[in-house]
């Protein structure tokens, strides 16, 4: 159910504000975090931004490493994404097993991806992240491959009113407590 999204619409995975998987592998080392830091940056090509503090394992992971991956969470991984999010791999080196994530990898890449997420991009850091990582713990990465789950992008677009429930994109409030993308609302612009 995995199809490519050409890389010029990419930007639309993470415009949505959803919880991201974020995840890095380096040299048989793997991690996957959650956080609800990432936007897109650019368009095309599609840039995006992550913010990944110094203590986290997966932070380790991206500073040796040149890409990143990010899975846009849905509603059937709640209990997953909430287990990634609470526990390091710092304190635990069998956190993902525990986890219970079922991970898979694309062609090409070692970068574990999360199943169940309604689409994923990797990215390869640009040069200017070595600096800001340092001072602000950002992250900026260009899309170098795309995919989405074909129950929720048609076409390269989200299409969530058909989308089983499960699908539908995680946004984070606080302990434990999610929201899911709701109802569409289509706004004709007034005359100018």
């Amino acid at each position: 159910m995995i199809k490519p999204i050409d890389l010029d619409r990419a930007y639309r995975l993470l415009n949505i504000g959803a919880t991201t998987l974020v995840s890095a592998a380096h040299e048989g080392d793997a991690d996957i975090m959650a956080a609800a830091w990432a936007t897109a940056l650019d368009l095309t090509p599609c840039k995006a931004t992550v913010v990944i503090d110094k203590s986290h394992y997966t932070r380790k992971l991206m500073d040796q490493s040149e890409y990143f991956a990010l899975g846009v969470a849905s509603a059937g991984i709640l209990p997953e994404l909430l287990s990634l999010g609470s526990v390091s791999k710092n304190a635990d080196p069998e956190k993902l097993k525990k986890s219970g994530m079922a991970l898979f990898t694309q062609p090409g890449f070692k970068i574990p991806l999360a199943r169940g997420c309604s689409a994923w991009a990797i990215f390869k850091k640009l040069p200017e992240t070595d600096e800001l990582s340092k001072k602000y713990d950002l992250f900026l990465g260009q899309a170098v491959a795309a995919w989405g789950d074909e129950r929720v992008y048609q076409n390269g677009r989200p299409d969530f009113e058909h989308a089983p429930k499960e699908m539908r994109t995680t946004h984070y409030v606080s302990g434990g407590r999610f929201f899911l993308l709701g109802e569409a609302v289509d706004v004709e612009p007034t005359a100018q």
